[in-house]
């Protein structure tokens, strides 16, 4: 049986979503690999994954339609920095109860930016800007320190820190990972939040997944929202009287 008027045979594509998660997958693991390789199975692995998912998720959550289809691409994207993750536990760097809760914390993040690109996406506004925010707020302890001084500053960072996905994960993997990120090398001289403005590590990763989950849904909830069909202008009658000559 054909449709419309080309006679043609609508074409399916049987198990795509599965093509979709492959493909995610597969880009993923690559970035996600290359990481372990280069940085090693340390804290930075991690930090790399919120990265990667920054820019993946976003960008491809918009190149689909349907939440089927963009479920599809978040599912293959979270599991494959989840599986390089995962690979600490074998040389004892990390525990399985460590891994769980980095990998919640990387879970409701990435659904958070992806829904709102996803809504985003409906007002024309380009995946690029939510990279640059997902960026921009997984590195505000070096960008902002600049406008962070004393005691003034110490309940605006006590309320970043607890939601921040970087520091969540942090304090998931407290036992292997003691030091503070901030006060490493590289980020000490970046930031001076635990010099000038102390801080405490959270002890929960509840905060980060209520501040990232909540938003989510909601974002999720108005980019997928059934749209309204528009009324049609009804044409007037027209006129069938016979006309006088």
């Amino acid at each position: 049986m054909t449709t419309g008027t080309t006679g043609i045979l609508p074409v399916t594509r049987p198990g795509r979503p599965w093509y979709i998660f492959g493909s995610s997958f597969l880009l993923s693991l690559a970035f996600s690999l290359y990481f372990a390789f280069t940085i090693g199975r340390n804290l930075g692995l991690f930090f790399g994954g919120l990265v990667l998912a920054s820019i993946l998720a976003p960008m491809l959550t918009v190149a689909e339609e349907g939440l089927p289809n963009r479920a599809s691409i978040l599912a293959g994207i979270i599991t494959a920095i989840a599986l390089v993750w995962l690979t600490c536990i074998f040389n004892d760097t990390i525990t399985l109860w460590e891994w769980s809760r980095a990998t919640l914390v990387l879970l409701f993040y990435t659904l958070a930016i992806s829904a709102l690109a996803a809504l985003l996406a409906k007002v024309r506004i380009p995946p690029a800007a939510v990279v640059i925010l997902s960026l921009a707020w997984l590195s505000w302890p070096v960008w902002l320190a600049p406008a962070l001084h004393g005691q003034s500053s110490q309940r605006t960072v006590a309320a970043l820190v607890v939601g921040n996905p970087t520091f969540a994960i942090q304090g998931a993997l407290s036992r292997s990972f003691p030091v503070p990120w901030p006060q490493h090398r590289i980020a000490y001289r970046l930031t001076n939040i635990g010099d000038d403005i102390p801080y405490q590590m959270p002890t929960s990763i509840l905060p980060s997944i209520l501040g990232h989950g909540l938003p989510a849904a909601i974002a999720l909830l108005a980019a997928h929202w059934p749209a309204r069909p528009r009324a049609r202008p009804a044409h007037p009658p027209v006129d069938q009287s016979p006309r006088s000559t």
